[in-house]
């Protein structure tokens, strides 16, 4: 079991930032363990990686972080631009990606959409896009 498997998360704009923080440790850590943790295992979820179709549904999210870590190369993101908007138990988080993988370079903005189920802050949906002409 996770060491924070019995953790609450408040319903405030710290902890869904905290929570949209979490994923992002889990893509540095390539840790499917955690990304699961991160996600509501959901058929409403949804999964858009940049430059890919839309994944629908936990299974097929889960596929692709498994083989995305299984592929290694795992980059360093380095989050800017964070804005964080909740509507109760509904939020969502907009920031800047900055990533260093192997030597490259690269730049995409993300949408993470999260929800909070009662104990924790879920993400429902992670839309990346790469902001072309900085590459």
């Amino acid at each position: 079991m996770a060491p924070d498997a019995h953790r609450i998360d408040d319903v405030s704009d710290a902890a869904l930032s905290a929570a949209n923080a979490r994923f992002y440790d889990a893509l540095e850590s390539a840790d499917l363990a955690l990304m699961t943790a991160v996600w509501a295992h959901s058929d409403e979820a949804s999964c858009a990686h940049p430059g890919r179709p839309p994944l629908i549904g936990w299974e097929a999210i889960q596929a692709s972080w498994r083989a995305i870590f299984g592929a290694g190369g795992n980059p360093q993101v380095i989050i800017t631009e964070e804005r964080v908007v909740r509507r109760g138990a509904v939020g969502w988080v907009t920031v800047a990606e900055n990533m260093i993988s192997d030597g490259h370079t690269g730049a995409a903005v993300a949408v993470n959409v999260f929800e909070h189920d009662g104990r924790r802050w879920r993400m429902l949906a992670h839309h990346a896009a790469p902001v072309l002409g900085l590459n």
